[in-house]
């Protein structure tokens, strides 16, 4: 077996032995077993003068920068040309050999190493100078920190984080904390000063070009060489396939954009196109530069149509936390064959990383063509000042505070008692993933908050109190009573997992509700747990805040859901 491949495998294996051993109290192999295979993986670093970031035989020490300094590139990293038509691929290939492989949606980065050592790495930031991350890269799951190279090279890529590897992230977070994409996750992640942040987050490193390479190899001035040589020494590279550009690759051009997709969706890499480039280096860098792109290559992008519209105003939302969520309110486009005029911003964080200001024009598109989001604000130039966030809470006027939540700054209302949160709650308890309750809109419910006829989640078992005045109101007759008095009493009759879920209590969704359930099988077996000393950490997916969420709401609750159970 290839050494290269075999050292990877047994460090990815070890890995995973470690993790069961140390976090999952459970031994996959024996010592002796272990010990053998470290012996092996350590034999083979010496031989190929390769070792990962994530070796078990090394320890890259957590480090805190306490900022990130600007770098000059040796190169422009610009962006690319875009399209969306495949006979554009075919006419940009015109008779020459191409490289056509999956565009990675990360963090762009250019790493450099000398004398086979990782020297630097960096962002592309606004293409000709970005932030030095070398801190951060360090820790990387599958960055080679040493190779067999002793000449300067250079190799640019992306961060990224598999779906895989984001969805166990996003399974330990409430529905409003959850992360909006593997892009956005990694793009902060990255730039942190803190690298242990980036360790917790497995960010893999992709690469898809070499600028620079010394070589006297007569093909080495091709992306074919470049990539198959930086493979060779450890580098994971972007899935690509070669384009001849002959009458078969042409007609055989969809087959090939649908193996690159199956390609990435096995590696559960995130992409959002591909990229098509000469295989001739030197000819595609004679081409030159239009005014912001490269003529060596061309983006096929696949996803999300792009609309340009002007922000009209910002509103805040509130959630069952307590968290106000910034939306977009701008002029009315149509995207995907609905009008669209807001978006959710989703926190703080996204708001001043966006720099908005009313008036600013903004790209729109539909993510998996279904929720409206701001892609980019077209109007933002560096600008010192932004829409600020509230200084007090649009529905109690209580003050608010950011908070810093997950690495994302969050605004929070600071009175227990706003009628948001509990509107939230409420609203979240009678939903689908809570108790099913039809009838209860979030309409609705607000006027019974405001009527002082829900002042908890458990009065709306109280609701019965109120029929008879519930009839007379608008929108309200004998018939709609009956069907919320119905969709009541059925709701009595739930699982413990719907229950659970249903309770809003922090980072406890309903997948966590399901492992909950599954566990103590009845309620009085969960309350127990609860108020008692259990440690749900030892679950799996459970971490120690979220022991503490449980815990701490149970404490706070002081038994009111048990005697509304009772």
């Amino acid at each position: 077996m290839d050494k290269v491949k075999r050292l990877k495998e047994l460090t990815e294996y070890l890995n995973k032995c470690r993790n069961a051993y140390y976090n999952e109290n459970n031994s996959l192999i024996t010592d002796y077993e272990y010990d053998n295979l470290y012996d092996e993986l350590e034999k083979l670093e010496n031989e190929t003068t390769i070792s990962f970031a994530n070796s078990p035989t090394k320890n890259v020490g957590f480090e805190v920068k306490p900022e990130l300094k600007k770098v000059k590139h040796s190169h422009p990293m610009l962006s690319l040309d875009k399209t969306k038509s495949g006979q554009d691929l075919i006419k940009f290939a015109s008779n020459k050999d191409c490289i056509l492989s999956c565009k990675m949606d990360g963090l762009t980065c250019l790493l450099t190493y000398n004398n086979g050592v990782l020297q630097s790495a960096e962002t592309r930031g606004n293409a000709y100078e970005g932030e030095d991350i070398t801190h951060t890269a360090k820790v990387f799951e599958n960055i080679p920190l040493t190779i067999p190279y002793k000449g300067l090279l250079e190799v640019e890529g992306e961060a990224i984080i598999r779906y895989i590897d984001f969805e166990k992230i996003n399974i330990k977070l409430s529905e409003e904390n959850k992360y909006k994409n593997p892009r956005n996750l990694v793009s902060g992640s990255v730039r942190q000063l803190d690298n242990k942040i980036a360790k917790d987050r497995h960010i893999r490193f992709v690469a898809w070009k070499v600028p620079l390479l010394e070589s006297d190899n007569e093909y080495s001035d091709t992306m074919l060489y470049r990539l198959n040589f930086v493979k060779d020494l450890g580098f994971d590279i972007a899935p690509f396939l070669s384009y001849t550009n002959n009458s078969s690759d042409k007609e055989n051009l969809p087959k090939m954009i649908e193996s690159l997709k199956y390609k990435a969706n096995k590696l559960s890499y995130p992409i959002d196109g591909l990229v098509m480039c000469y295989n001739d280096i030197k000819y595609g860098e004679s081409l030159g530069v239009t005014s912001h792109a490269p003529k060596h290559s061309i983006a096929f992008k696949f996803y999300d149509r792009e609309v340009v519209t002007t922000l009209t105003n910002i509103e805040w939302s509130m959630g069952k936390s307590g968290q106000l969520t910034p939306v977009a309110i701008f002029k009315p486009v149509e995207i995907e064959g609905t009008i669209v005029e807001r978006a959710s911003l989703h926190n703080v964080s996204i708001l001043t990383q966006l720099d908005l200001q009313i008036g600013d024009e903004v790209t729109v598109y539909k993510a998996n063509m279904i929720i409206p989001q701001i892609k980019e604000n077209l109007s933002a130039k560096n600008r010192e000042s932004y829409i600020q966030t509230p200084a007090f809470c649009p529905i109690c006027n209580s003050p608010t505070e950011i908070k810093r939540d997950n690495s994302t700054d969050v605004l929070m209302c600071t009175n227990p008692n706003c009628k948001g949160k509990l509107l939230g709650k409420v609203s979240h308890f009678v939903s689908k993933k809570g108790m099913d309750i039809d009838g209860l809109s979030e309409g609705t419910i607000k006027k019974f908050i405001d009527l002082g006829w829900i002042k908890s989640i458990y009065d709306v078992y109280d609701l019965d109190k109120h029929y008879d005045k519930l009839k007379s109101f608008t929108g309200f007759g004998k018939k709609s009573v009956d069907k919320l008095k119905e969709s009541i009493d059925k709701s009595k009759s739930t699982t413990l997992k719907q229950f659970i879920s249903a309770l809003s209590i922090p980072n406890i969704g309903t997948t966590q509700a399901k492992i909950l359930a599954k566990q103590f099988h009845t309620w009085d077996e969960f309350y127990e747990a609860a108020i008692g000393s259990y440690n749900f950490s030892k679950l799996e997916g459970f971490g120690e805040v979220m022991n503490r969420n449980i815990h701490d709401w149970f404490k706070e609750d002081n038994g009111n859901v048990n005697q509304s159970i009772k």
